[in-house]
């Protein structure tokens, strides 16, 4: 009985990015060691923070879209809180016996829209430096 969870992790921003890796390795790890699945995992990098966590003000955060038994949250959780390297996590419970093919196919179709998206946005920032010239002659020439 698989039940639905993210779990946000935020993890030390002084360590390398080796050791972020390592963190967030080992979360995975031991999810899928568990027996869980790990759907999708979206890497959020370094954020300012709402106040300080053990006196940092900024964070790497990472999320995890996850498909597990309750029991193995559990146990994820406490090896969280053992792990020196992250300072704060969260885990919401989304829905109750999810079908993991169903999951899987939301996430492909969420990450080929956040691709998609991406692409748009670079095409449009090259489109607008084309043309930058054109609208700040036509600006400057109200004005005269």
């Amino acid at each position: 009985m698989f039940h639905e969870y993210e779990i946000i992790v935020i993890i030390r921003p002084d360590i390398d990015d080796a050791d972020v890796k390592l963190a967030i390795e080992r979360v995975e790890g031991t999810l899928t060691e568990l027996g869980s699945q790990v759907v999708e995992r979206d890497d959020w990098g370094k954020r300012k923070l709402a106040y300080l966590i053990q006196k940092h003000s900024k964070g790497h955060y990472v999320l995890f879209k996850v498909a597990a038994n309750p029991t193995h949250i559990l146990e994820v959780e406490r090896r969280m809180r053992i792990d020196d390297r992250i300072i704060r996590f969260l885990t919401v419970k989304m829905d109750e016996f999810v079908d993991l093919d169903t999951l899987k196919e939301q996430a492909e179709e969420r990450r080929i829209a956040r691709a998609t998206a991406a692409a748009n946005r670079r095409d449009d920032h090259d489109h607008d430096d084309d043309d930058d010239d054109d609208d700040d002659y036509e600006s400057a020439a109200a004005y005269d």
